[in-house]
């Protein structure tokens, strides 16, 4: 991934920080929220986190997005890779689900342009804890 041609491209300016922040959600595993950003930068204050991602949100290189009955909002790459979720109840972990078993769906006189699916559980650390 050439960062500093992703943000030439948008009219950004080529900054240390903005480069720090594409490279920590391109490693990252699943969406980050800017305070999970914010621990894995070595030297970016948590207001700058939040305005380089908003940042890039406008200018389409990040996307931004909840998840049910958060108040936090989530960065991911805007690579256009079709991704679901799975989100840990317990501690909120989010993993990548590799199948889409919505991917094939027909409905009649509806074309679909799009979906979000998100599936909730409890991951194997917090399964012993929880009451299901």
């Amino acid at each position: 991934m050439d960062i500093n041609k992703i943000l030439t491209e948008s009219g950004l300016k080529c900054t240390a920080q903005r480069r720090q922040v594409i490279d920590i959600l391109n490693k990252a595993d699943a969406p980050l929220t800017a305070e999970n950003i914010y621990e894995k930068s070595s030297d970016i204050s948590l207001s700058t986190v939040y305005r380089i991602a908003e940042k890039l949100v406008e200018k389409g290189i990040v996307t931004k997005n909840t998840i049910r009955d958060s108040d936090k909002f989530y960065y991911e790459l805007a690579d256009n890779k079709h991704r679901h979720y799975a989100i840990c109840l317990g501690c909120g972990n989010m993993k990548y689900v590799d199948i889409c078993p919505v991917h094939d769906l027909k409905i009649d006189d509806f074309t679909v342009t799009g979906h979000k699916l998100e599936i909730y559980g409890y991951c194997d650390k917090c399964a012993g804890r929880a009451a299901v």
